[in-house]
């Protein structure tokens, strides 16, 4: 399972020969546990999680028939929101039932160093020419790498999975506890952090601004906040401030240009330019949702716009994408459906005694939403593994807080 977690991690959206076969190996296995009585289904949640999921997706379906949109484009929604969707639930009701809180770090760190390696090797073939690896393999994992002026561009596939690895290995660095894993949470979060500033990725560069202040949020409301995450959060805020500002000061009066094109792009993902695709595809979508804005268009919609030839029912956008295809009373609908879920794993979280790493999971879920917004991260296998992270807390075995007496290290 952690090899898949792996793949999962440092290959997705590639590879599938791989992956494939893999995945055959670990779902047999896991049905001879379950025949050992090794599944057991703790939370009433778990089950009615995907087969709401399910019942969403199809009902959409059935829509997208119904205004005769593109038929693949509606098998490809039930591929992915319901087949897809099955596999992880059954992945995570095996992996609830192990103890795998023991091992999520270091799965965590391993997937930053492989992303790191691959993206070190990526810059270096290009600065060198080095050919370690065949075109066929740089292909599939679309390997690409632009120097520009004050910054580096790659296009790697696994540079997304950053969207879940940096904010999870910064949560875990400001609610965990000190000790000896810490320098190695400290360490995949620099290669982490060092890869998407490397491949300019500015969707993580955002998200670690972000991260602690939602971590922070998320620990007060389940119950868990105490003083020195606190001291934490004002110290994970405190310094970048003070490196970008000293920054901010020697690209202004030190004479150093090449930072200008750094900071440009860091900066380009706050602003918005109308003329690029991105914006002109939410034009569109909202336009064609105004067509149809109670059912939507179904899933396989088409637009003015189209960002695929091949597949003209695919966008970056994907909650301008949902709520074009599934209108007001679909989207609201889901909003409800994650706004109950939510809250119902923060009371689980509440009654847990160790609630670090289930508090890191939640923020990876929450920041690859955030993400997903300008990306099509969920309309993919491997991305979809971090819907899983509310079924997976919520069927873990309960650790019981034990009881205390208020302390002054609490938060009141």
């Amino acid at each position: 399972m952690a090899t898949l977690m792996m793949m999962i991690f440092i290959i997705p959206q590639s590879f599938l020969w791989v992956k494939l076969p893999f995945l055959g190996v670990v779902l047999v296995w896991m049905l001879v546990e379950g025949t050992r009585d090794r599944w057991k289904i703790r939370s009433g949640a778990f089950l009615p999680y995907y087969l709401i999921f399910g019942f969403l997706t199809v009902t959409w379906c059935i829509v997208g028939l119904l205004r005769v949109n593109p038929e693949i484009a509606i098998v490809e929604a039930l591929r992915v929101y319901v087949v897809y969707m099955a596999i992880f639930c059954a992945l995570a009701l095996y992996v609830s039932n192990l103890d795998y809180q023991a091992h999520a770090d270091r799965i965590v760190i391993a997937g930053a160093f492989g992303i790191g390696l691959v993206a070190l090797y990526a810059l270096l073939d290009h600065i060198f020419q080095l050919g370690w690896l065949p075109q066929s393999i740089k292909d599939d994992m679309y390997l690409q790498v632009g120097l520009h002026r004050g910054y580096v561009q790659m296009n790697n596939v696994n540079i997304g999975m950053l969207t879940f690895i940096v904010p999870y290995l910064l949560s875990r660095v400001l609610l965990g506890e000190r000790d000896e894993r810490r320098k190695w949470l400290f360490l995949g979060l620099a290669v982490a952090v060092v890869s998407a500033v490397l491949a300019s990725q500015r969707v993580v560069l955002v998200l670690l601004v972000i991260t602690p202040l939602l971590a922070f949020a998320l620990t007060v409301l389940a119950g868990h906040a105490r003083q020195r995450h606190l001291r934490r959060f004002v110290k994970l805020y405190t310094y970048p401030l003070v490196i970008a500002g000293a920054g901010s000061l020697l690209v202004m009066f030190g004479g150093f240009d090449f930072l200008d094109g750094f900071s440009g792009r860091v900066a380009s993902a706050f602003t918005t330019d109308p003329d690029a695709p991105r914006p002109q595809q939410h034009t569109a979508l909202m336009a064609a949702f105004a067509d149809s804005y109670f059912w939507g268009s179904g899933f396989g919609g088409l637009t003015s716009v189209t960002r695929s030839d091949e597949r003209p029912w695919t966008f970056e956008l994907t909650y301008s994408r949902l709520l074009f295809n599934a209108g007001l009373l679909g989207m609201s609908i889901l909003l409800l459906f994650f706004c109950t879920y939510l809250f119902l794993t923060l009371r689980k979280i509440r009654r847990s005694a160790d609630a670090s790493i289930p508090m890191s999971l939640l923020t990876g879920f929450l920041t690859v939403l955030i993400a997903a917004a300008s990306n099509p991260y969920l309309s993919s296998f491997d991305f979809l593994f971090a819907l899983s992270v509310i079924p997976l807390i919520l069927n873990t075995r309960d650790r019981p807080q034990p009881a205390r007496t208020p302390q002054a290290g609490a938060l009141q």
